[in-house]
């Protein structure tokens, strides 16, 4: 993924604008891989800044499918600590910029879940 899809122009701008980079080769971070039950790599974890996993990439992914997963994982981690705003709008850009990625139905059932529990309280 380093020459295709890391190092594409969108993937560089959407990770440094919304997401902290931080990359682990399972050798060298044995214990970190085994904590998280990484068993494949490719794998890239969404995690909050208290470790917690909101959502895996695993396996290769072109550009167009690759940033509407971060983007699911933002918005999901977003929405976990209560920035409900942040989520809806992030899950909002995924659907226009990407309606067709592997990742839009889930975005949009995540997107009506919430807006419920907006509307609930």
């Amino acid at each position: 993924m380093d020459t295709v899809t890391y190092s594409d122009s969108r993937t560089v701008e959407f990770v440094n604008r919304f997401m902290i980079p931080f990359r682990a080769n399972t050798q060298s971070f044995g214990n970190l891989a085994g904590s998280y039950g990484i068993q494949y790599t490719p794998t890239v974890l969404t995690l909050d800044g208290d470790g917690r996993e909101h959502n895996r990439t695993v396996g290769f992914m072109d550009t167009k499918e690759f940033i509407p997963s971060l983007m699911l994982g933002v918005g999901k981690t977003d929405f976990s600590n209560h920035l409900i705003k942040r989520a809806i709008a992030m899950l909002d850009m995924l659907l226009i910029e990407y309606p067709m990625s592997g990742v839009a139905a889930e975005a949009t059932r995540l997107k009506q879940e919430w807006l419920r529990h907006q509307a609930g309280r």
